[in-house]
């Protein structure tokens, strides 16, 4: 299916759910009526408070502390699925909404700049989204930061997709995979949706350490244990 006709389909979904359901749609957590947003109040409440003792949780990636909010798992898997595969664009502000509050031991310098891991050109096209842009530039609205890319890719014909791989197979897979777009002289703030073996995170910090970063945080919304 080529990218015109998929967004025609995408189109005609929003659509049809706004004539029967006119001041949203349905909750894309459970199925159920929403109450006027991406969420039924069940849901919104299950993503914000059900582990919210994870948030904020952190492992090492190349020297860089790499935050979560959520476990990969439960509603805030099945939203990010959603959002990354069917092209629910609501959804961004819904899971930035886990940052919140951001804790106290935590502070982004004003002239921090937040990016996100950039999509290869074939697959924005399949899925008519660029989920990674979303969340960075909902997270940035949050805190009060600009957003814009400062990786591109290179060589994408020969990347596959990393759900597929194993992990050593995930490392050879993204090996120079990205570039600088720009020269950084600023903290970064790396914005991408879940965090699995690290490997994407640890190419573009690479990338950005190229460019001249020193002060680099990275934030997924999910992680898988």
């Amino acid at each position: 299916m080529n990218s015109e006709v998929r967004k025609k389909l995408l189109d005609a979904k929003n659509f049809l759910l706004d004539v029967v359901y006119p001041e949203a749609a349905l909750c894309r957590g459970c199925g159920c009526v929403s109450d006027a947003g991406c969420l039924c109040s069940r849901c919104r409440e299950e993503l914000r408070y059900g582990s919210a003792a994870f948030a904020w949780d952190w492992r090492d990636v190349s020297g860089v502390r790499a935050y979560s909010l959520r476990p990969h798992e439960g509603i805030a898997r099945r939203l990010v699925i959603r959002l990354k595969h069917q092209a629910e664009a609501c959804l961004a502000d819904e899971l930035t909404a886990a940052m919140e509050p951001v804790p106290v031991f935590l502070s982004f310098p004003p002239e921090t700049v937040v990016t996100w891991v950039p999509m290869p050109a074939r697959r924005l096209r399949e899925r008519c989204l660029d989920h990674g842009r979303l969340l960075a530039e909902s997270a940035a609205r949050r805190l009060g930061l600009t957003a814009r890319p400062l990786l591109r890719r290179r060589e994408e014909g020969r990347v596959r997709t990393q759900a597929s791989l194993h992990r050593e197979a995930r490392v050879r897979n993204l090996q120079n995979a990205f570039v600088p777009a720009e020269p950084v002289s600023f903290p970064v703030l790396l914005v991408d949706d879940v965090l699995t073996t690290g490997t994407t995170a640890s190419r573009c910090i690479d990338a950005l350490r190229q460019a001249g970063a020193i002060e680099i945080t990275v934030l997924t919304i999910t992680r898988a244990k």
